[in-house]
């Protein structure tokens, strides 16, 4: 039966793509596009129901192409996924229709469903699958050119630079969410925080759930609470952060980032947070770690430091 997959229209396979939004064919915004108006909770809950079909119809859909389902990013007809994660949240929906009205690479949204029955992933968001590969997949990166690398240097340098010049609309002390709600990052203890009114209440919560249980001295212990304290001494200029900026969310295609993936964390955070939450892992010459001191990481060492030693400190508060 395998044959008939080839009598299917192209529009109907799990490779299928529409034309994408490609950097710079749009002006890219100069100040933070107006927040959207999100659907109401009745017509969130409607699409919800839908989508609670669609993934159950994307398990038959891959089973028949011969793919491997996915539950959280489930793969769909017409061009089409179904995000439905732990972390999708109407935040994360908000924040990615402001990186597309802005001209960002980005999934164009479709429709978001509300889940009431589901607390621990309660927003399911229905979008266009993104053209390319993931940057995260080796043989990509060793296969590019010295110039393709510089491309998506440059590319990814643009957006960064243009969102972080972005006035905040919230006051410019508040970390929050782009709907001025709690910030989500599983760097944060209990998964999320705020809305902060400072940067000194931010850190008061990083710093809520430090213990010395992963430490065999007492003088360990306190020589890293000493590291890690540093970071309370620094103040930094609050500005609008992607907030995972990891290589699997970048999308390429011909050498070109096609897609800025996964707007979940987004927000409004201090501006080390962009650089710091790609380099607190990972040894100092992944070629990774390398791309993005050279994006701005490298003027926040002593931040890097800071969080690094406040791994270990704060390792009781990484569960769900």
């Amino acid at each position: 039966m395998g044959w008939l997959r080839y009598l299917v229209p192209t529009i109907l396979s799990p490779t299928f793509t529409w034309p994408h939004q490609v950097l710079g064919s749009v002006d890219l915004a100069s100040s933070i596009p107006p927040t959207p108006r999100l659907f109401p909770p009745s017509v969130r809950q409607a699409f919800g129901f839908f989508h609670n079909y669609l993934r159950s119809f994307s398990s038959y859909y891959c089973h028949w192409y011969g793919i491997p389902f996915d539950n959280q990013i489930a793969a769909l007809p017409f061009g089409l996924v179904l995000k439905w994660s732990d972390g999708t949240r109407l935040e994360e929906v908000a924040a990615t229709l402001i990186a597309r009205s802005a001209g960002f690479p980005v999934p164009k949204i479709v429709s978001y469903g509300e889940h009431p029955d589901a607390p621990h992933a309660p927003v399911s968001i229905l979008m266009t699958r993104i053209p390319g590969k993931d940057l995260g997949d080796p043989e990509l990166y060793e296969g590019m050119t010295d110039d393709e690398r510089e491309s998506i240097f440059a590319e990814l340098q643009c957006i960064l630079q243009v969102m972080r010049k972005w006035v905040h609309p919230w006051g410019k002390e508040q970390i929050c969410s782009v709907l001025g709600t709690a910030v989500r990052s599983v760097r944060i203890p209990s998964h999320a925080v705020g809305p902060c009114e400072s940067e000194s209440e931010f850190n008061d919560h990083l710093f809520s759930s430090i213990s010395g249980h992963s430490f065999e001295t007492r003088e360990k212990f306190e020589e890293t609470v000493e590291i890690a304290e540093r970071l309370r001494k620094m103040r930094h200029l609050i500005v609008f952060t992607h907030g995972d900026l990891k290589h699997h969310n970048i999308m390429v295609l011909d050498g070109h980032i096609s897609g800025f993936l996964d707007w979940e964390s987004a927000g409004w955070y201090p501006d080390y947070w962009e650089f710091t939450t790609p380099l607190r892992f990972g040894p100092r010459d992944f070629w990774w770690n390398e791309l993005v001191r050279r994006l701005g990481g490298e003027k926040y060492a002593a931040e890097l430091e800071s969080e690094k030693a406040l791994v270990p400190l704060t390792v009781d508060s990484w569960a769900w």
